[in-house]
């Protein structure tokens, strides 16, 4: 083969890695092209039944890891957003993750797609469940806080019961904040988020999700969802010293994954939890702390909606991105850890190229 053919062969991904809460976002700003028109609901479905190699690439070895999470950056359909945004991982496609969308906030800053002024400013994002309205604080080329008003977020069942081997039978709720999540009791089960070590909780999480991912998931509006690969492990509400009420929480995400920060999708999961079971009102506002120390701030902002009829809340979630590095990615075509049928007709030539559709 000529060296000419072997530059054929080769896409090059242009990447800006950031993390939320500890949790590192790898954002893909160019390099993947060909997708089709329509919104980006529609535009993640087409990946996730016609070109999933995308998403299986970059979270394996050599090209990724399992604890990473893709953001692809796309046109918006909605005139009201800046940016589209499709999100992927162990879990698939979810419809939103607040972490991720900091992260994807971030680096579409650092790349100047957005422009931002020092101060307080509003942006939107487009994403498969829908367009997101973000506020961002921004001084001196730096982003300190990004907020949002996060997808409303119900409890769809709220007592159900896995028989574990070796943990006996837990009781759960299923409960929707931008993805389904188990969100578990720690006093229920015996373990403590900030101290127990974490190979107990991966271990815990792995053998519960064993039986509770049997579950079939169904969404009032949206209808049949992926199977379960996300769990909440939740302890009592605290005060900080300054009257804030505090939660230690856990998020697993499969394959033995425990998530670095609580993650904005297990924040909303919470508060929609908490609410149901009484501990919190409108108005509240909690931090939510991961085992690894880092942190969110959760408000309940409205209790009063519904979703498809279900009882549902509203959430504004808090957080910092931080910029991790640039970099570059290249996908030799002829790896055989790659899978050419589902990535030679997205991937494009040309590395500056935005990722755009046709």
């Amino acid at each position: 083969m000529s060296a000419t053919d072997k530059l054929a062969d080769c896409r090059i991904l242009t990447l800006i890695d950031a993390h939320a809460g500890g949790d590192l976002g790898r954002v893909v700003m160019a390099g993947v092209g060909n997708l089709p028109t329509g919104s980006v609901a529609e535009r993640a479905l087409f990946l996730r039944e016609r070109a999933d190699g995308l998403r299986r690439l970059l979270i394996r070895e050599p090209y990724g890891d399992p604890s990473h999470c893709i953001n692809l950056v796309v046109p918006p359909a909605s005139p009201e957003a800046d940016a589209g945004l499709i999100i992927m991982g162990t879990m698939g496609y979810p419809d939103f993750s607040g972490s991720n969308a900091m992260c994807t906030v971030a680096a579409l800053v650092k790349a100047e797609r957005l422009a931002l002024k020092d101060g307080q400013g509003d942006l939107s994002l487009e994403t498969p469940g829908g367009v997101t309205r973000l506020n961002v604080s921004h001084r001196a080329g730096k982003l300190e806080t990004v907020s949002y008003d996060a997808l409303p977020g119900f409890v769809a069942e709220e007592e159900c019961w896995a028989d574990v081997e070796g943990w006996g039978r837990v009781r759960y709720s299923l409960v929707y904040g931008g993805v389904f999540y188990a969100v578990v009791s720690a006093t229920d089960v015996g373990l403590d988020p900030a101290r127990t070590p974490t190979p107990t909780l991966t271990q815990f999480f792995s053998d519960f999700l064993r039986v509770a991912a049997r579950q079939k998931l169904h969404h009032p509006v949206l209808g049949a969802m992926p199977p379960l690969s996300l769990a909440l492990l939740a302890s009592p509400l605290e005060a900080d010293s300054s009257g804030v009420a505090v939660a230690r929480v856990a998020v697993y995400m499969e394959p033995r994954v425990i998530c670095r920060g609580p993650t904005g999708t297990g924040t909303t999961a919470l508060l929609a939890w908490l609410a149901r079971r009484g501990e919190i009102e409108a108005g509240s506002t909690i931090r939510t702390i991961s085992p690894y120390g880092n942190e969110f701030s959760g408000t309940l902002s409205a209790t009063k909606i519904a979703v498809g009829g279900k009882p549902a809340v509203k959430t504004r979630i808090t957080g910092r991105p931080h910029l991790l590095s640039p970099g570059r990615i290249v996908v030799d075509l002829d790896d055989p850890r790659v899978d050419r049928r589902e990535l030679e007709t997205i991937l494009v030539h040309g590395e500056d190229k935005p990722s755009s559709q046709h």
